[in-house]
């Protein structure tokens, strides 16, 4: 619980910034203590209460807050995620992504 607690507190920040609300601004809509966001965003605590008031004030739905996979991830997730995915590429792929890592050297 503790995992997802943090993952849809910075989704959840994450959406707040993309839509350029301040943690006062989002809290003030969802009637919530800005205090409380801030925890909710931590990770500290979940939001039970307010869970459908956020989704709905960042305009999205309750499944795309759940939606972790956007989420910044550190460089070695990243790196075992690309080597993963290159046992299934075909010769076409493999060889389309040789010359995109080429040209990003």
């Amino acid at each position: 619980m503790k995992e997802i607690k943090h993952l849809l507190g910075q989704r959840i920040k994450e959406l707040r910034n993309k839509r350029g609300l301040s943690q006062q601004q989002l809290a003030e809509i969802v009637n919530i203590d800005q205090r409380n966001l801030s925890n909710i965003e931590c990770g500290v605590t979940f939001p039970t209460r307010s869970l459908a008031q956020i989704a709905n004030a960042l305009n999205v739905t309750l499944p795309e807050l759940f939606d972790f996979d956007y989420l910044p991830q550190d460089k070695n997730s990243m790196k075992n995620y690309i080597v993963s995915r290159l046992k299934n590429l075909d010769g076409e792929s493999i060889t389309t992504l040789y010359r995109l890592v080429k040209i990003m050297q």
